[in-house]
């Protein structure tokens, strides 16, 4: 996955995209498949995962751009894709702190 520039600003800053060619599709079947909750809004192109803790993620599946649900709207992060979101955000801190003590 490459960026490629989409458009410049009202500031004057170009703007750079970076899609995961992942559909819909793939992605709750990646969701079902591990047995994580979810729900679809399709119209925004997003999904609300949760983790076992219950905490809620807005996931963007055309970009993998996520924050935290009810966050400051402005403050999104990059995955590289479904895996990688779930393997290094969603997962349970608990269990990563337990593997690793630094965390």
């Amino acid at each position: 996955m490459e960026y490629k520039y989409v458009r410049t600003n009202s500031k004057g800053e170009k703007i750079f995209r970076k899609d995961t060619n992942e559909s819909l599709d793939f992605v709750t079947k990646f969701l079902e498949d591990r047995n994580i909750e979810y729900e679809t809004r399709i119209g925004g192109s997003l999904i609300y995962i949760y983790n076992d803790e219950g905490k809620c993620y807005a996931y963007y599946w055309t970009t993998g751009r996520w924050s935290a649900h009810r966050a400051i709207a402005h403050k999104h992060y990059r995955s590289d894709g479904i895996e990688d979101f779930v393997s290094r955000f969603l997962c349970n801190k608990k269990e990563a702190s337990n593997e690793n003590p630094d965390l």
